[in-house]
């Protein structure tokens, strides 16, 4: 169980340090007029799909059997990071924009887990 919890908590800190630096360098290209505010969305959102499908594939390597289960695990415990930091920090409400929001990033970490227990070695 301990080391669940450590795999787990080194993927959430992985996640969050890659997701502030991201921010910190699209703040900065829109900062200095290199991106505009829809162009910094649209890349932050294909950004965070890849890094769900990344996770989701290294999950789904270690993964035994039913990698979709390995995607949907790490997913949701991503996804919950990210509401917790919006409720606390943006105090944003759910809206379906957001939900359907969170349920691709979902859904890209379980195509990850997929492909991931597939290209096992």
């Amino acid at each position: 169980m301990v080391k669940i919890i450590k795999s787990y908590g080194k993927t959430v800190l992985i996640f969050l340090l890659v997701i502030c630096l991201v921010c910190f360098l699209f703040g900065l290209f829109q900062l200095i007029g290199f991106l505009s505010f829809k162009t910094t969305s649209l890349l932050f959102m294909i950004f965070m799909v890849m890094l769900f499908l990344i996770l989701g594939f290294r999950y789904g390597k270690k993964a035994n059997k039913k990698g979709y289960l390995a995607g949907v695990k790490i997913g949701l415990c991503l996804i919950l990071v990210l509401v917790f930091i919006n409720f606390v920090f943006y105090k944003t409400n759910f809206s379906l924009e957001r939900i359907v929001y969170y349920l691709v990033l979902i859904l890209s970490s379980i195509l990850g887990a997929m492909i991931g227990i597939n290209k096992k070695s």
